[in-house]
């Protein structure tokens, strides 16, 4: 029996990167029309949505939203729906970067010597947002660079440095960066709190979830975030209307209802602690006009 050919198209870099900016991000909605492909640069991918499978290597792997893959240049992949019919097909945010270029970046950057050896691991990695720390990241490479305010580049380098950073700590110390083993039930705490922005979440509810008292719940969640469970759950409902002022012309009540915020003043009154700015002198200062 003849064995069957997979056809594996070259990605190039000079196909997406431009002279003075060696890294390139998308947000894509997977479909059966894409080619498996391999590339002559890194690049991290992120699902931030969805679930469907990875074909990468010679493996075919179940993935699902939170799942990160590190994949060096010459190894070939592509990311498919579950089935033709899915509803919920993975999108993926890809960060692609020319590893010659970025080498130098890291090695002029104190400590950045540790994180240049990701730009020669020979196999491909894959990783979990047991946090939110990459979905964080994600979105602000996504928005940097399709925004592009003024000083994107800058930010745009800097979100690679975290990006690498995060990456080098998680396969150095797989189990996490905390001493304490991660709980499936915090992780989902975490989850629920960056992506049901539209209703409450209260202590106990997460507790309960990580099967802990709410004392020890919250003396273990402090010690991961550095912040109590009020002030992260403020902050990441914040940083979501951020979001959403520099990226949407909605109304800013709107944005504070969909963040879970119905009392308008409150509202104002916590954006304003966390960014120094009312929400309206915010999307001035980012540039979206309202």
């Amino acid at each position: 029996m003849m064995a069957i050919q997979r056809s594996i198209s070259l990605s190039k870099g000079d196909h997406y990167f431009r002279p003075d900016v060696p890294i390139f991000v998308n947000r894509a909605v997977e479909a059966f029309d894409k080619i498996e492909h391999r590339h002559d640069f890194l690049e991290i991918s992120y699902v931030g949505e969805g679930s469907g499978t990875h074909y990468i290597g010679d493996q075919a792997l179940q993935v699902h939203q939170g799942d990160i893959f590190l994949i060096p240049v010459g190894v070939s992949h592509v990311f498919r729906p579950a089935a033709a019919s899915d509803s919920r097909p993975p999108i993926v945010y890809n960060c692609l970067m020319a590893v010659e270029s970025i080498r130098p970046l890291l090695q002029s950057f104190p400590g950045g010597a540790e994180l240049a050896t990701l730009l020669d691991e020979p196999d491909w990695q894959q990783y979990r947002d047991a946090f939110g720390e990459f979905r964080r990241l994600f979105l602000k490479l996504y928005d940097a660079y399709t925004t592009k305010r003024s000083g994107w580049n800058t930010e745009l380098h800097l979100a690679v440095l975290e990006l690498l950073l995060y990456l080098h700590r998680y396969r150095d110390e797989p189990s996490s960066t905390a001493q304490e083993p991660i709980s499936p039930g915090m992780e989902m705490a975490l989850h629920i709190i960056h992506n049901r922005f539209h209703s409450p979440i209260t202590l106990k509810e997460a507790a309960e979830l990580s099967a802990l008292g709410e004392r020890q719940f919250h003396r273990k969640f402090k010690s991961r975030t550095g912040m109590t469970f009020i002030e992260y759950v403020q902050s990441a409902r914040i940083d979501e209307a951020c979001r959403l002022l520099r990226t949407t012309d909605r109304k800013v009540a709107d944005i504070a209802s969909s963040v879970g915020y119905h009392d308008i003043t409150f509202f104002n009154r916590l954006f304003r602690k966390k960014t120094g700015l009312s929400p309206r002198e915010y999307r001035k200062e980012t540039g979206q006009a309202h």
